[in-house]
């Protein structure tokens, strides 16, 4: 049973607070957003980008457009979560040369420091602004709407905060697979070429029965998803460029037009001429 506490959607802002008695896996996928994730209870694993974090609850979860996370559940246990998805238009009068609100949340290293814990969470009262965020969407009246921003942008400049007390804001305190993380940065670095699975073994030498394992724990992906993924992703951008899909296909590493269409359909839910005329 899934239990809608609350949901306000208003391009390009959107907050949701959800229940849901037996939780199912959140397969691979990327958002054209911010995304906060406030953890309330139940027992899931988050991966993001090769790393995997184990949430404790009332840890904030951030991820950019261009960060590949799921969610796998532990157990059946009742999970509960609020979420945040928000667009760089919702907050661009508040920008300034000299200060960039989502700094921390676009510049980091991918799939580094995307949690932020719940004494943080606690002592910057993010819990409490996220409250009178919601108790404001109830309501959406334009009062209200300018309320709901005023508390969001406290929120966000709050985060900003929490990274900037850390000796290393961009670099979290967290135990990485370096193998996995210099295998990730080459794989992001050589999308257009051919990536098989022989060629991480010889290149990382390790064997690649061994790196099929360790990939999947340590990531929540495969190699061959991931890759998929991130060309499509990748694509996505080039498509918009105004670039043509047939070229796009062969620029992002895919080895003919068909396979290319596949995977995007599958992975955006469009054909590449339907994402560019809805986009």
């Amino acid at each position: 049973m899934i239990n809608h506490l609350l949901q306000y959607k208003s391009y390009p802002f959107i907050v949701d607070h959800t229940i849901i008695d037996s939780p199912f896996d959140i397969v691979t996928h990327i958002h054209d957003c911010y995304e906060l994730f406030f953890y309330i209870s139940g027992d899931l694993t988050y991966y993001i980008e090769g790393q995997a974090y184990k949430l404790c609850p009332y840890d904030l979860i951030i991820t950019n457009s261009r960060e590949l996370h799921r969610i796998v559940f532990d157990s059946n246990a009742v999970y509960e979560r609020k979420f945040i998805h928000f667009r760089p238009e919702y907050i661009s009068s508040f920008q300034s040369e000299g200060y960039n609100i989502v700094n921390y949340i676009e510049n980091r290293k991918l799939g580094h420091f995307n949690r932020i814990p719940a004494k943080d969470v606690r002592d910057r009262e993010i819990d409490q602004l996220w409250e009178k965020i919601e108790e404001v969407a109830v309501s959406p009246s334009a009062e209200n709407q300018i309320l709901m921003k005023a508390y969001f942008i406290q929120m966000l400049i709050q985060i900003n905060k929490i990274y900037e007390s850390y000796n290393h804001p961009l670099v979290e305190h967290h135990k990485y697979d370096e193998k996995i993380v210099r295998i990730l940065d080459f794989i992001n670095k050589n999308l257009d070429q051919k990536i098989t699975l022989d060629l991480l073994q010889r290149a990382f030498f390790v064997n690649k029965y061994y790196l099929c394992h360790s990939f999947k724990r340590s990531t929540g992906f495969t190699v061959i998803e991931y890759v998929t993924y991130k060309r499509v992703m990748w694509s996505m951008d080039l498509l918009m460029s105004g670039m043509s899909a047939l070229e796009v296909s062969h620029t992002v590493g895919f080895g003919d037009y068909s396979s290319y269409y596949k995977a995007f359909k599958n992975i955006t839910g469009h054909s590449p001429r339907q994402y560019c005329n809805q986009y």
